[in-house]
């Protein structure tokens, strides 16, 4: 619809000799004048009520730009002293668990190293104990084969002296017997008499 009106239009100018279109192609003072005034107060109205809220709104976009990039510098940068400060942390807990285990490892030696040395003490004292016993033992069944051999021979002598000596002397005689066997050394075959 504007097309055909603006269609029409043209052809009614271009149909008038000298007419409407002529004025439209030739300058006149009055109308370079007045489009002059309207273009002045049109960058002025601009200048004062679009042209420096857009202004600012630039600035602040361009501030806004300025301040997001400042910050992201300051995350990457706080970013990357954090990763610096976990691996920093990883490698100490690696170096920790490391010295943990080779005194862990340290502590079952000297562990090993203790139970062996009460092993070894435990073994030496019950050696000590049967050594104890087996001397308590031979010192016992000495006692009473002196014992014994003293009876046999305090009987043996009864019948052959049949009633010549008391029992105490014989038991002093018998005595006396075995004190001098226990005093001879041990290959010796004669028995004192």
């Amino acid at each position: 619809m504007v097309g055909a009106v603006l269609s029409a239009f043209a052809t009614a100018v271009a149909a008038e000799p000298g007419g409407i279109g002529q004025k439209l192609i030739q300058p006149q003072f009055g109308t370079v004048f007045w489009t002059l005034v309207t273009f002045i107060a049109l960058a002025l109205l601009l200048g004062k009520f679009a042209w420096k809220p857009l202004l600012q709104a630039v600035e602040e976009r361009e501030r806004s730009i300025r301040a997001s990039l400042e910050e992201a510098r300051t995350d990457r940068e706080r970013a990357q002293a954090l990763l610096e400060e976990q691996r920093s942390l990883l490698e100490q807990a690696r170096r920790e668990r490391a010295a943990a285990v080779e005194q862990g490892r340290l502590d079952a030696e000297r562990l090993k190293a203790d139970i062996l040395e009460e092993a070894r003490r435990q073994r030496e004292e019950l050696l000590r104990q049967g050594d104890a016993q087996l001397e308590a033992a031979v010192r016992r069944a000495r006692a009473e084969l002196r014992s014994t051999a003293a009876d046999l021979a305090i009987q043996v002598a009864a019948k052959l002296l049949a009633d010549n000596l008391d029992e105490a002397a014989q038991r002093k005689l018998v005595e006396d017997y075995l004190a001098e066997l226990e005093r001879m050394p041990a290959g010796s075959a004669t028995p004192p008499g």
